[in-house]
């Protein structure tokens, strides 16, 4: 079977408002002919680099990494929002 040449390049970004923060990750084709992924936060951080694996494997690993940060990130966001209307709710009670 044929390597797919076409994961090299093969991007996506996390969630979350700051960019100074978001994670990405990055598929690269090595000089090995293998495929890794490079995961940084922000823009200026040194890649932690995942692989070797197949075209297909990195793709499918920078997707499910993607969905579990999307994940998190709501959980997050929902636990942060449930906590303020706790809080204005406890706030009016007190009035």
């Amino acid at each position: 079977m044929p390597e797919h040449t076409d994961a090299d390049g093969y991007s996506k970004v996390g969630p979350g408002p700051m960019v100074a923060i978001r994670l990405k990750w990055t598929v690269h084709r090595g000089d090995d002919g293998q495929y890794y992924v490079h995961e940084t936060i922000g823009e200026q951080s040194a890649p932690v680099v995942s692989g070797p694996m197949t075209s297909e494997a990195a793709v499918r690993f920078v997707d499910a990494q993607q969905d579990e940060a999307n994940k998190r990130f709501e959980l997050l966001r929902s636990e942060i929002a449930g906590r303020s209307s706790l809080a204005d709710y406890e706030r009016k009670g007190e009035a």
